[in-house]
């Protein structure tokens, strides 16, 4: 039968016992559903059932069988399952196998695993991997774990009874040597418990990684990460996992032969324990430690005083883990007081089933065989003990290769890190020049944003005060216009209508027969007059037949050649049209007075959205942008305000070629 490690199974006494520390405080938890810690404390005798401290009372297996059979006699296999993890927990907390919880608990999730919570499922099969795990059966031990770690995890309690499932995964792995499976479930372990925010069973993860360091001799590796669970559960006052801490220590430096520092961890040990309950297996711990203290000291009667109280709890307790312990401590008695081996043929036996182990602890062989060496040398034994001495010399041959190899990690490793931390210096100086190369160009772009801000608010300021210079100017020519234009209506009304009023009464005075002609002539002239202040009967004959009109005329008064080609159904509202004509209409004054042109043409076409207007001429042209900055063009400004009265949008060109005016508005 293989012998596991103490350390594994200490470490997996660590996080048992915070296992249940936690859980006890999960009670004010409310779970998402009714299975859960938090639910099994309401359950009658389930408290009382689950310490650690009742189970030291006589009538905690009556209590127990009770519950157990009274459950079994209704078929409730979930009552069932939460009285077996109610033992569980305290089997846990004792580091005791008992065989009767594990017929139990196997045969409820083996025959009804399915009619239980999951929750519960969980629980009963980390606790039989747990046993097995006790019992040295660590393949099957790595069965139930897994599947403790099958269901979707329904509550808090549930994912932290995962966490410790994955961590003693890993633990069993370890025992085993599988470094890769080792690592993949402390991850997992330590994912878990930060997700639910297990400060505490973090740093057991880290004892683990301390245990996987120290088993291959990498001991500052090993201090490091013992040095970081220690320090989290001094933080979280912790007092229990602070004591088992301080016994990885007096491991640690056991394993370096630093006994003096070892001994001062036995004695922090000693210093801390009435703080709190310890369980029969950290009790056997200490007093073994108290036994090795005073043995090198040379207090043989204190030594032997200790010494026979761990062998009282070891055969009590039946822990081959504590068996093994203890007879290391026998044989260190015996060998520094210079006693003969009290049980020779055990040592003896024990030595032969740890060498043939596919990987054994090489301390354990050395010690053993040593005690067996000098035994059988006192006893002339010789050829026996020439035996031991040989396996002793390859012993500590191995021994000193693994050493080698542990140092050579660690030299390795620390030339990794020299090597990571260059890289980063590397990596660090070139983000630095990329975050100012950065800065830069940023600087460089918020200033051409900035520029370009200002360049587009002065072009819009710039426009802004132009259009208000030019709608100034426009009223005020507007206003000097309209003066204009009264007196040229009241001019025109006085030199021809006035003139011609009084010949006509001259003519009607003398009787002339130039009356008619008179009246005629007057009556071309006030409809001359009309016409210029409003086109004859706009309303009724619309748009294409006033442009009509306004090219005949231009035509017959002024001897310019004026054409149109009107493509227009009449789409847009009369009032819009009048504007759009009187658009026009400056437009061919302009070109009548200041183009010196010989033709020019008016076309008005349109789509369904909008109505096109175009006034053109071969004149010679003029500067638009010159003429709109000096603000004297009341034709231009005429046109561009009419235009935005209806919406629309004007565009000149010019040039010595000839001037054209589009006007777009929309239907």
């Amino acid at each position: 039968m293989k012998k596991p490690n103490f350390l594994f199974a200490f470490i997996l006494l660590l996080l048992l016992v915070i296992g249940c520390e936690n859980q006890a405080d999960q009670q004010t938890v409310q779970d998402p559903e009714p299975q859960g810690e938090s639910f099994r404390h309401t359950i009658p005798g389930y408290v009382w059932l689950h310490r650690y401290s009742s189970s030291l009372e006589k009538h905690y297996q009556d209590s127990l069988d009770y519950y157990y059979n009274k459950s079994i006699a209704e078929n409730d296999h979930e009552m069932v399952a939460i009285y077996l993890i109610a033992h569980g927990t305290v089997l846990d907390n004792a580091m005791e196998y008992d065989s009767l919880f594990y017929a139990r608990a196997s045969t409820l999730v083996t025959n009804h695993g399915d009619e239980i919570s999951r929750d519960s499922y969980t629980n009963l099969c980390y606790y039989l991997g747990s046993q097995s795990f006790l019992n040295n059966e660590v393949p099957t031990s790595i069965e139930w774990f897994k599947k403790a770690i099958e269901p979707a995890p329904t509550n808090q309690s549930h994912k932290q009874m995962q966490g410790f499932s994955n961590f003693s995964l890993a633990q069993s792995y370890h025992s085993l040597n599988n470094v890769e499976l080792t690592e993949k479930h402390l991850i997992n372990a330590l994912d878990i418990f930060i997700d639910i925010g297990d400060v505490t069973n973090q740093g057991t993860v880290y004892l683990l990684l301390h245990s996987v360091f120290l088993k291959s001799s990498s001991y500052e590796e090993a201090k490091a990460h013992l040095e970081k669970a220690l320090k989290i559960f001094k933080e979280n006052d912790n007092k229990g996992l602070t004591y088992n801490t301080y016994s990885l220590y007096v491991n640690f430096y056991m394993n370096r032969t630093d006994t003096v520092q070892a001994i001062k961890y036995m004695d922090s040990m000693a210093y801390i324990a009435p703080s709190f309950t310890l369980n029969r297996y950290d009790e056997a711990i200490l007093t073994q430690f108290l036994a090795f203290k005073h043995s090198y000291e040379g207090d043989i009667e204190q030594a032997k005083e200790y010494l026979t109280k761990a062998r009282a709890i070891t055969e009590n307790m039946q822990s081959p883990d504590l068996h093994m312990r203890t007879l290391f401590q026998e044989i260190m008695f015996a060998k520094i007081f210079k006693k003969p081996l009290e049980n020779p043929e055990e040592i003896e036996s024990f030595y032969l089933e740890l060498s043939k182990q596919e990987k054994p602890t090489r301390q354990y062989l050395i010690q053993l065989g040593s005690a067996l060496f000098d035994y059988y040398s006192d006893k002339g034994e010789y050829d026996k003990a020439i035996t031991y001495a040989e396996l002793l010399i390859s012993d500590k041959r191995q021994d000193m290769e693994d050493r080698l190899k542990g140092r050579l990690y660690e030299l390795q490793q620390k030339f990794e890190a020299e090597q990571k931390e260059k890289k980063i210096l590397q990596q660090e100086k070139l983000l630095e020049a990329q975050k100012k190369t950065i800065m830069f160009l940023g600087a460089g772009a918020i200033f051409i944003i900035l520029s370009f801000t200002i360049l587009i608010i002065w072009t819009k300021n710039r426009s802004i005060l132009r259009e208000k210079a030019l709608t100034e100017s426009f009223t005020s020519q507007l206003l000097s216009r309209t003066e204009d234009e009264r007196k040229r209506i009241a001019s025109d009304l006085h030199d021809s209508v006035s003139n011609e009023l009084i010949n006509l009464r001259h003519a009607l005075e003398e009787k002339s027969t130039q009356v008619k002609s008179k009246i005629d002539s007057i009556l071309e002239e006030v409809r001359n007059i009309s016409r210029n202040l409003s086109p004859t009967l706009f309303d009724k004959l619309g748009l294409k037949d006033s442009i009509e009109q306004l090219t005949e005329r231009a035509q017959n008064q002024h001897s310019f050649m004026l054409t149109s080609e009107i493509e227009y159904d009449g789409s847009l509202d009369t009032a819009v049209e009048l504007q759009l004509y009187r658009i026009i209409q400056e437009a061919t004054t302009n070109i009548i007075k200041h183009a010196n042109a010989m033709a020019g043409k008016i076309t008005i076409t349109e789509d369904a959205d909008y109505v096109y207007v175009e006034v053109k001429d071969n004149g010679k042209g003029f500067d638009v942008e010159k003429m709109l900055e000096k603000g004297n063009c009341f034709g231009l400004l005429n046109i561009t305000e009419r235009a935005k009265f209806i919406d629309g949008t004007v565009n000149f060109k010019s040039s010595d070629k000839g001037t054209t005016v589009q006007i777009k508005v929309p239907k």
